[in-house]
């Protein structure tokens, strides 16, 4: 009961700290709290969310994935290039999909059964995605996309972004493969203690290599959700995401040494981030300024987070200390 209540409280601060944020903002821009500008923080951080969303799933299993910017901008690009050739916007979303899923397994397969470093293969492969869209461009950018701009900046009855939509069902997802399903189970449990979840019978090779495909697609998405906004192919842009989603993920109180993490967390994690980013913005903060922020605030986030589990494991060991005492 207690811990439930702490865990509560954790996702409840995240609140509060949101709207605190939004209160200052709105006292220190005027133009904050405008409709135009709500709807223009969901669409900007909803790439990084998606991002995000497949960047704690693999936190969550003890690992981490440093190639979903370039996958994302790799696997966004050559949807692009799929609907120009075609004309099929489904063929070409289903095009990038599956790219998605293919590095996603290549990484997962060297991760989990050849037992290679998570942030060596996954560095090593924003260099492969990155290299693979330029070798066949040749380095240029994919414009004339046409209709293909809708991902990124079509409206929902319009009125809602598409882009917010895309960010709200792969919310739903996560959470749903979280919280309901066996492979979620499985992912805290091979987080939080990779041995005991193998001594139980949880193939653990299979699980890592399935949450790096799950990853895979939904950098893809989040890829094609950025060139749509974009209105053109730019693999390059989406180099940083990989960085902003740790971000993301971490203050929203998923733990960087895994087992623990939610998809509202990361999703407010998220949107604290694009709150700050766009006050920055509106403040007229220089850019280089802002990324020291950025980094700063990752410190602080694992720091808390590694103070935390500090604090628990001394609760633990005085806890059981006293059991034997007593005894």
């Amino acid at each position: 009961m207690g811990n439930k209540s702490k865990i509560d409280l954790r996702r409840y601060s995240l609140v509060l700290v949101l709207a605190a944020m939004i209160v200052i903002c709105t006292i220190l821009s005027p133009t904050f709290l405008t409709a135009t500008n709500i709807t223009n923080i969901l669409k900007q951080v909803s790439v990084v969310t998606i991002c995000a969303f497949a960047q704690g799933m693999i936190i969550i299993a003890g690992e981490i994935d440093l190639s979903l910017g370039y996958l994302a901008g790799m696997a966004g690009s050559y949807a692009c290039i799929a609907y120009v050739a075609t004309g099929n916007l489904v063929l070409a979303f289903l095009f990038g999909i599956l790219l998605g899923a293919l590095v996603g397994s290549i990484n997962g397969l060297f991760i989990a059964y050849f037992k290679l470093p998570s942030f060596i293969v996954t560095l090593a492969m924003q260099t492969v995605c990155f290299g693979a869209i330029c070798l066949y461009t040749k380095g240029q950018n994919i414009y004339k996309i046409g209709d293909f701009k809708v991902l990124g900046q079509g409206k929902l009855a319009g009125a809602i972004p598409v882009a917010v939509v895309f960010m709200l069902i792969m919310m739903v997802i996560t959470h749903v493969i979280l919280k309901y399903t066996k492979f979620g189970r499985y992912l805290y449990a091979i987080g939080g203690n990779q041995e005991a979840a193998n001594a139980a019978g949880v193939q653990v090779c299979k699980i890592k290599w399935c949450a790096y495909i799950v990853s895979g697609i939904f950098a893809a998405v989040a890829g094609m959700v950025l060139m749509g906004r974009l209105n053109a192919g730019i693999p390059s842009e989406g180099a940083g995401y990989e960085t902003d989603a740790i971000t993301a993920t971490v203050i929203g109180g998923t733990s960087f040494s895994g087992g623990a993490g939610t998809a509202v967390g990361t999703l407010l994690g998220s949107l604290i981030i694009g709150v700050l980013n766009n006050i920055m913005n509106l403040l007229g903060i220089d850019s280089y300024l802002q990324m020291i922020i950025k980094g700063a605030i990752i410190i602080l986030a694992v720091l808390v987070d590694v103070l935390t589990k500090t604090q628990k494991r001394t609760v633990k060991i005085m806890a059981s200390s006293s059991d034997g005492n007593q005894k």
